[in-house]
């Protein structure tokens, strides 16, 4: 494999088994393949139950909240639960937090959203505060516009498994990827993310925080995601991705990255025909050029000649099959072909190979 990029050797994925068990079994064969880490969604079940579970079921492979809804929890409870399942995985866990989307915050969880990117910065500095300081018995202060902690007299009588937890922050615009870069140890990608969004909006906003917080790219793990169908039979794949990108264009948040590429107003329809309730249509309105800018959907070869090309962006790759308007079974066989062909123990079969 002359010129694989050093990020390929990195490979993270989402648990997506349909059931604990199936998610148990996903996370041993990926860890099986060399998969560096296993990160637990957010969205059915809770991430840190998920990665506790996760925790239990591996030995080798990391695992993370991939990702936790940071403004939905204290940051007390955060650091509580980043601490324990560390201590469950000898060491393994990362934290991933993102801010998710308004309307979840405030109609799904009544938690206040504010100013997103302040606001996660915030979450981060705090949370790391308490991790560091638990059983010290240090007081432990934080201001700031967000959160107001003031913890005294508290001793955690447990040994942590190691002294810090490594905090990664998701981001899709400029603002939190210019976060990542001033707070966290690592960033996760979106997995709606064109090549031009990635360098324009993603790298070069990340190392502006990195620059303005005099850190080291040295120090930071930028782990961009890629959504991928390997599928011999291309228009199945196009048709696969197709739909996740119809679940993505209906928050409006995303508006920028398809008006970046001319695609606004395909994602508007999109939009309108989710709030009119006419699901059947959404996908239609999202063209093959959308799939081909957004996602890498089709044979072995031409999929693996996006993923190359994102992975010289990074320290690592996270893949992700198409999730959404899918049936379970559908997402389960793009999910082990991503592990059969991407897996470092496994990523030897020939350039136009599937393996279901």
């Amino acid at each position: 494999m002359a010129g694989r990029p050093a990020a390929l050797d990195r490979v993270q994925i989402a648990g997506l088994g349909d059931s604990l068990d199936e998610l148990a079994e996903q996370a041993r064969e990926a860890e099986a393949a060399g998969i560096d880490c296993v990160w637990a969604v957010e969205l059915f079940r809770s991430s840190f139950t998920q990665a506790m579970w996760l925790a239990g079921t591996t030995e080798r492979a990391a695992v993370g909240t991939g990702i936790a809804w940071a403004f939905v929890r204290s940051p007390m409870i955060v650091a509580l639960e980043a601490l324990d399942v560390d201590e469950a995985s000898g060491g393994r866990f990362r934290l991933g937090l993102g801010a998710g989307v308004k309307r979840l915050n405030e109609t799904w969880h009544g938690a206040e959203y504010g100013r997103p990117a302040p606001h996660l910065r915030e979450t981060v500095e705090a949370t790391r505060l308490i991790i560091e300081r638990a059983g010290s018995g240090e007081p432990i202060r934080y201001e700031g516009t967000y959160h107001d902690i003031d913890i005294k007299g508290w001793l955690r009588p447990h040994a942590k498994a190691r002294e810090t937890i490594p905090i990664y922050t998701a981001a899709v615009q400029e603002g939190m990827a210019r976060v990542a870069g001033d707070v966290a140890d690592g960033m996760i990608g979106h997995p709606m993310c064109s090549m031009r969004w990635l360098d324009e909006v993603l790298v070069a906003n990340f190392e502006l925080g990195l620059a303005r917080s005099a850190r080291e790219r040295s120090s930071f793990d930028f782990l961009p995601t890629v959504c991928c169908a390997i599928d011999d039979d291309e228009a199945r794949a196009i048709d696969a991705a197709r739909r996740t990108i119809a679940f993505y264009a209906t928050v409006r948040t995303y508006a920028p990255l398809w008006e970046m590429h001319g695609f606004g107003a395909a994602a508007a329809a999109v939009g309108d025909a989710f709030r009119a309730g006419d699901y059947a249509s959404m996908a239609g309105h999202v063209t093959d050029e959308m799939v081909d800018t957004y996602t890498a959907a089709g044979p072995l070869d031409k999929v693996r000649e996006r993923v190359e090309a994102v992975a010289e962006r990074g320290d690592g790759v996270w893949f992700t099959p198409p999730t959404y308007f899918l049936a379970p079974e559908q997402l389960a066989t793009y999910q082990r072909r991503i592990v059969a062909a991407f897996g470092p123990a496994t990523a030897s079969c020939s350039p136009g190979q599937t393996r279901s």
